[in-house]
């Protein structure tokens, strides 16, 4: 059996993988990927007082794509 210099595949692919990770790491990191500061432009978010506040608000926007989102603190 002759030997070769070759190093495993399994531990290039496992480098070669190790330096993707990194990478896309990088990115993520660079372009706050994750989170943003400051919501994107016309996002808007409105404290609701009542149902009827939020029957008018609901019926100005007819026709467009529409967010409804309830919290509980419980």
């Amino acid at each position: 059996m002759a030997a070769t210099t070759e190093p495993p595949r399994r531990l290039a692919f496992g480098v070669v993988g190790l330096v993707l990770l990194v990478l896309a790491a990088g990115w993520v990191v660079q372009k706050k990927w994750l989170s943003h500061a400051t919501p994107p432009p016309g996002v808007t978010l409105t404290d609701l007082r009542s149902v009827d506040q939020l029957r008018t608000i609901f019926d100005a926007d007819a026709g467009s794509t529409r967010l409804i989102l309830v919290l509980s603190p419980t």
